[in-house]
């Protein structure tokens, strides 16, 4: 008998099409985790523990997915739609500036002469002689993370955001530049957030000391004691693998996608907005239950009765019909560490 033919739908095509936009993005943008020689400007760690793990059990660390990849992917093309009008908004600037050193890769070297950390810049906005050159790193995070930024002070507290930071501070400081520049796009007119070297020395320091020590640890063979912070552990991905802190703990998935981490970070922060909202909303309707044509202040009040069907369903008969399936609700409790 000859096979059934599938129908071809709109879905089909659909599922096929994302099937492979999915293995496009793969072959773009996935590359194969691997062990480093020194630290990366753009992977600052709290935890000198994992920058070491970084470079010695860098290729044990788990793939990006997909969605992930996609995310990067759209960055990537945001960010050179940027510098295309960059370059034209320079012509309209006062004074005018023109784009240079695209992809400069930098290095720092530690107190022992050793290569540290490395990067590259996006690009250098240059504003002619005699003028300062201005380092730009272009970073496209979410946009309720981007709202959220206004200072550079705001994008160091962010757990994700502060990478960015030391990223472009450790250029300034490789290259003697007094100043840069965050480049943040956004749904409207993008955000330019100023910083300034030498307000923030002792940030490069701190992520230099970092990355000497992880130096150190690599070539003795060793690893620093862990650190004392079981957030910082749980969002790790050696965590439960090459790195097992003694921290009371059920095995936990480590979800490595920034941008779901910011919209858990948006959610906290409106808990208490949509919890008061819900309590006074619960309140009010109760209070007007019946009204059906009013006016409060700036509020015009309608209400209509709708009809209501209730059925008085026999005990016996509910217990006859009744099934219990134990994967059949699923409850999440979200907690900050």
């Amino acid at each position: 008998m000859a096979a059934e033919l599938q129908p071809i739908t709109a879905e089909f095509y659909a599922d096929r099409i994302l099937a492979g936009w999915e293995a496009y993005i793969i072959a773009e943008e996935r590359s194969a985790p691997s062990r480093r020689p020194y630290t990366y400007a753009s992977s600052y760690e709290a935890c000198t523990r994992k920058l070491v793990l970084l470079i010695t059990d860098g290729d044990k660390v788990p793939p990006f997915p997909p969605e992930v990849l996609a995310k990067f992917h759209r960055g990537k093309d945001r960010e050179r739609n940027m510098k295309i009008d960059l370059n034209l908004v320079g012509r309209m600037s006062e004074p005018r500036f023109e784009l240079v050193g695209e992809q400069e890769r930098f290095e720092l070297r530690d107190h022992k002469g050793r290569v540290a950390i490395t990067g590259k810049v996006d690009f250098q906005l240059d504003f002619g002689r005699g003028k300062p050159i201005a380092p730009v790193e272009c970073k496209d995070w979410d946009t309720n993370v981007t709202a959220r930024i206004n200072t550079f002070d705001d994008v160091m507290r962010g757990e994700w955001t502060r990478k960015g930071g030391y990223q472009l501070l450790c250029y300034l400081y490789g290259a003697n530049r007094e100043f840069g520049f965050l480049l943040l796009p956004r749904p409207g007119l993008p955000k330019l957030i100023p910083v300034s070297l030498y307000d923030h020395l002792d940030l490069v320091e701190e992520f230099l000391q970092k990355a000497e020590q992880a130096l150190d640890h690599k070539e003795a063979g060793t690893l620093p004691d862990y650190i004392q912070d079981a957030g910082e552990c749980r969002r790790c991905a050696f965590y439960g693998s090459v790195c097992n802190p003694p921290i009371a703990s059920l095995a936990a998935q480590v979800l490595t996608d920034p941008e779901l981490e910011s919209s858990l970070e948006r959610r906290e922060s409106l808990k208490s907005a949509a919890d008061e909202y819900g309590d006074l909303d619960t309140d009010i309707k109760k209070r007007l239950r019946g009204v059906e044509s009013g006016v409060a202040g700036h509020f015009i009040l309608e209400g209509k009765w709708q009809k209501q069907t209730t059925f008085a369903i026999p005990e016996k008969i509910k217990a006859e019909y009744a099934k219990t399936d134990p994967k059949g609700k699923f409850i999440l409790q979200i907690t900050r560490m």
